[in-house]
């Protein structure tokens, strides 16, 4: 690190600790944050184990979660302030029907050299030659987290990409944490995968990639995860809402100036999820920006694929969905 960076990350981090001394002095304020154990929460866990959220007078409590779309239901019953997760269909159908929820920052994004999102095939057909491209898939069972979230919009691209239809193929839903059995079981071919199941479906030698994102010209810029804040965390307590948004921004820019392979960053993130340290190493890293802006033209064509495939019941406004005063 130069000595300019060295000089304005100490000067970011003890603004913010300092800032956050009058809402320390009360006590700290508990804000329950859904999360799933992914490295991609890599600036959550670093503000967490750092101080910068108890130097803003705030008290995380991590509520772990097996899926993003179960994040939001708890985030619009209020058992939850913030999540993060994907713009999803149900998010999005989710604010058409009335529900309290703002996307407030980026949490993740896929540029060239940051495919953290990937599209992996199981190992043998791969080696036997059965599968070479894409449009081999073709009535193959392709396993997605979910139905109508960002793995489910980069592959049906992809798909499409290829000139093979959804309906060509036999989608599977289920958790991560079943892909490497459901590999080794034979009961899927393919799946889209996120770091680090990537590089353990690799090390495991049950699947590797086929496809990244950025090997498509529309997906090298994608949003990929967001912070959501709840309806009423941003009305009834704005001002916790905005401490926690500089403890986080404080986070980014560690993990960005310090790189997700510095130890001190791996140690930090191989502790909230139990991931191997070497495990985090090889895997692809993911591309936060610095200000935390999303990118809102990408969350607008995910809508709009959505609507498309019939998975969106009407279409959103963009400032329905997203409040970026937080960032400013």
């Amino acid at each position: 690190m130069s000595a300019r960076h060295r000089i304005g990350f100490v000067v970011v981090i003890l603004g913010t600790l300092i800032l956050g001394r009058d809402g320390g002095a009360q006590g700290l304020k508990p804000v329950k944050f859904g999360y799933l154990p992914v490295i991609s929460f890599a600036p959550i866990f670093i503000s967490i184990d750092k101080g910068y959220f108890e130097g803003q007078g705030i008290k995380v409590g991590l509520e772990q979660f097996t899926t993003a779309a179960r994040m939001n239901t708890a985030l619009a019953v209020g058992e939850l302030q913030v999540a993060s997760g994907t713009a999803s269909a149900g998010l999005f159908n989710a604010i058409a029907g009335g529900m309290d929820f703002k996307i407030v920052a980026d949490k993740g994004q896929i540029r060239p050299g940051y495919s953290y999102v990937m599209l992996v095939v199981r190992k043998d057909l791969l080696d036997r030659g059965v599968v070479k491209s894409v449009a081999d898939l073709k009535g193959m069972r392709i396993a997605l987290p979910g139905k109508g979230i960002v793995n489910h919009y980069i592959l049906g691209k992809m798909l499409g990409a290829d000139g093979v239809g959804e309906e060509a193929v036999r989608l599977v839903f289920l958790g991560m944490p079943n892909f490497p059995q459901a590999f080794a079981s034979g009961a899927i071919e393919a799946g889209m995968a996120i770091e680090p199941w990537g590089i353990l479906l690799k090390n495991q030698g049950r699947a590797l990639v086929l496809r990244r994102p950025e090997e498509r010209a529309s997906l090298q810029r994608l949003q990929v995860a967001v912070i959501i804040y709840g309806g009423k965390f941003i009305r009834e307590d704005r001002q916790t809402a905005e401490r926690f948004m500089k403890a986080y921004l404080a986070g980014v820019k560690f993990h960005n100036l310090r790189g997700i392979k510095d130890p001190e960053v791996l140690e930090i993130v191989a502790k909230y999820t139990k991931v191997p340290v070497p495990t985090i190493k090889q895997a692809v890293p993911f591309y936060l920006a610095d200000d935390g802006m999303p990118l809102v033209e990408s969350l607008a064509d995910q809508q709009a694929w959505y609507l498309a495939q019939g998975l969106v019941k009407e279409k959103v406004a963009m400032d329905r969905a997203v409040d970026l005063s937080f960032l400013r």
